[in-house]
């Protein structure tokens, strides 16, 4: 397994990422799959500066799509590993909007589609999580994309996922005895305004609670949370072409998405050639948890990766 280092630009960024080609495959063409990674600062192997320690999440994937005569391409995207903050500082953050982030993963496409030993007609989008949601904004109308893979996804506008997060949240310390009612009702009002604030003009106010500004409803990412949450996965399923093969996976250990969401972004996406994988041992990051309860500290944990997860991604490989 051996990674080529590369850099490819977007607008004024240059990103910083790992190209992996198959080591037999070498003397012909392989198929090609841009890996996306999901939320925060979460770098071209999965790992985050959230969090102390390896998660591998992309990495495992690619050394997946490697074993099955796959090349690769994963980067660290804009606010993560090498690639940092680019050309911008801090302030300029709330100027970048949630395109910036397709428009990356686009530039990634066509590096990926001129890299010597990949056939540009066989080019595949593999996404975890948020990155789920540029890959199927990436698969809007883009002959190229031959298949995707919404691996554990963002199966519902980005607010209400936040929302029903942080209702979940407040309805867990309340019944803990560690917050009064009233104190948890005013954060849902201010929920429910700052919601509505950003759905209407984009915008943020700059005094909402603090648990609630911890939750990133900062002004500095109201362009970029107005953008997303404008992305709908399920009006964007419903528009993928209809001869594209299609992979989903959701778990019910995972305490990031929920299976009913996946559950109903799987019915928009019912006329394309669709793989649902459902799985009762992993958790959001792909590693296997057993019986135990994820708490996201398991992400970090020295555990092996989701043998359920593996062997349904393996044959849904085969069967492109």
């Amino acid at each position: 397994m051996s990674d080529t280092e590369i850099t490819f630009s977007s607008g004024d960024v240059t990103l910083h990422g790992s190209v992996r080609v198959p080591v037999s495959m070498r003397r012909g063409v392989v198929p090609g799959v841009l890996l996306l990674a999901g939320s925060g600062p979460t770098d071209r192997n999965g790992d985050s500066a959230l969090l102390p320690g390896p998660i591998g999440t992309l990495r495992h994937l690619a050394d997946v799509l490697e074993r099955h005569g796959f090349a690769s391409l994963r980067y660290d995207k804009l606010g993560s590993g090498v690639t940092g903050l680019g050309p911008y500082d801090v302030e300029d953050v709330a100027d970048l909007g949630f395109s910036t982030f397709i428009d990356a993963a686009s530039a990634g496409l066509d590096f990926l589609a001129g890299r010597r030993g990949v056939d540009a007609n066989r080019l595949y989008v593999v996404g975890h999580s948020e990155g789920a949601l540029i890959a199927l904004a990436l698969a809007q109308d883009n002959p190229r994309i031959r298949g995707i893979g919404l691996v554990e996804p963002l199966a519902v506008r980005l607010l209400d996922l936040l929302t029903a997060q942080i209702d979940a949240q407040l309805d867990a310390v309340v019944v803990a005895q560690k917050l009064p009612v009233q104190i948890a009702d005013e954060l849902r009002l201010a929920l429910t305004g700052a919601v509505e604030s950003l759905r209407a003009d984009g915008t943020l106010s700059d005094n909402l609670p603090e648990p609630l500004r911890n939750a990133g409803l900062v002004p500095a990412n109201a362009k970029a949370l107005a953008e997303e949450d404008a992305l709908d996965p399920r009006m964007l399923a419903a528009q993928v072409d209809g001869d594209l093969p299609v992979l989903s996976s959701a778990s019910t250990k995972d305490i990031q998405v929920r299976i009913e969401d996946v559950d109903a972004l799987d019915d928009a996406l019912v006329h394309t050639r669709l793989t649902s994988l459902r799985m009762t041992r992993t958790n959001h990051v792909l590693k296997d948890i057993g019986d135990q309860q994820s708490t996201g500290a398991d992400y970090i944990a020295d555990l092996p990766f989701s043998e359920e997860f593996t062997s349904g991604f393996e044959a849904w490989l085969k069967s492109l």
